[in-house]
């Protein structure tokens, strides 16, 4: 895979007990087995998720999962490039995983037949994971000889097909966060996609499975997803409620123990941490759009004598962890923008190759 990733590897890597490790990567595959049996739409092509952590002394805390995950391309190169004691053979293990991964959600097991593939995101030149795109890209192609990585203003619906030009799209790779395809602009990938002549991951449907926030209230009824009987750690998921479970003047009241979140958000975008949030701008945020999840602090880091925030980003195969980052920035939510942010590798106890240490070794 390209050296050229987009985002920054940070070179301070972070510590993770392999505790703290088998208590997630536990749990991952707990929650994924509920997810599954309670919506079916979460097996329609998820393809690559992340689950957002908080480490904490009690043990971690579930934030967020995602069907359409960042940074991979990112956390693979922190493993290479930084985790020295990691052989050659642990990056060739990841990258077999994911091109795995893709071959079963995406490309189809006979390359003949898998015909062209984009790789699609909205105002490409200024995505910062453009490069993972691309790098990604030339991963695919080790099955698929057509691999592009195209902006979505590009294609367009004509002659019953998908198309860049004249160019047929067969299968797309969706990085955009129109993650149900409502938008308008959008409106040729979603007719492709309903009349079956593209096929698109992670599909809509898995994310409303999955990723739409409204999930974590139910999830949070029953939070406790491992426990460790040795040390007394529990990963649990972050308590979440609707928005209009209270009123304004309550969560007000208590908003320092509360982050507020879109249902359909991503990334920081629209998230307000309870303590920074005036009564004003709470009073007009739409209640029937929010959910309400439980502050749990990111841990802190230093780095050349600097307090750094710091969450572990789990990258998986549904309920199974293939890899994992930590997302090192400073500011009240995760920005990957902020000047000296980046992804850092996890060292799990004295075993740095996280690969290793998922197989208990």
């Amino acid at each position: 895979m390209s050296d050229s990733v987009g985002l920054a590897v940070i070179e301070t890597p972070v510590p993770l007990s392999q505790g703290t490790l088998d208590l997630v990567a536990g749990g991952i595959a707990r929650l994924w087995s509920h997810i599954r049996e309670t919506d079916p739409r979460a097996e329609e092509r998820p393809l690559l998720l992340s689950y957002d952590v908080h480490p904490s002394p009690a043990g971690p805390v579930l934030i967020e999962v995602n069907t359409n995950a960042g940074g991979i391309a990112t956390a693979m190169q922190a493993t290479r490039h930084v985790n020295l004691c990691c052989p050659d053979w642990e990056q060739d293990v990841l990258e077999a995983r994911l091109l795995a991964l893709f071959q079963r959600e995406l490309l189809g097991d006979t390359p003949s037949r898998t015909g062209v593939v984009a790789i699609v995101d909205d105002e490409l030149a200024s995505q910062p994971l453009l490069p993972e795109m691309h790098a990604l890209a030339d991963l695919l192609r080790r099955r698929v000889p057509m691999v592009l990585v195209l902006d979505a203003a590009e294609l367009e619906f004509r002659d019953d097909r998908l198309r860049r030009r004249d160019m047929a799209i067969d299968r797309v790779y969706w990085r955009s966060t129109d993650f149900l395809l409502d938008e308008p602009r959008h409106a040729a990938i979603r007719r492709a996609v309903t009349e079956g002549s593209t096929i698109l991951a992670p599909s809509p449907q898995a994310y409303s499975a999955i990723a739409d926030k409204r999930r974590f209230l139910e999830w949070s009824s029953q939070p406790d997803l491992s426990h460790d009987p040795g040390s007394g750690l529990v990963f649990r998921i972050a308590e979440t409620l609707p928005m209009t479970a209270k009123p304004v003047a309550d969560w007000y009241a208590q908003r320092r123990d509360w982050v507020f979140k879109p249902v359909s958000g991503h990334g920081s975008r629209g998230v307000y941490v309870g303590k920074s949030i005036s009564r004003k701008r709470l009073a007009e945020l739409p209640a029937e759009t929010y959910v309400v999840q439980r502050y749990a602090p990111h841990p802190v880091m230093d780095r050349d004598g600097h307090a750094w925030k710091y969450d572990v980003r789990f990258f998986a195969d549904r309920g199974s962890v293939i890899g994992a980052a930590a997302r090192v920035f400073q500011g009240q939510v995760v920005s990957m923008r902020s000047a000296g942010s980046g992804f850092a590798p996890v060292r799990i106890g004295d075993n740095c190759c996280l690969v290793r240490a998922l197989h208990g070794g």
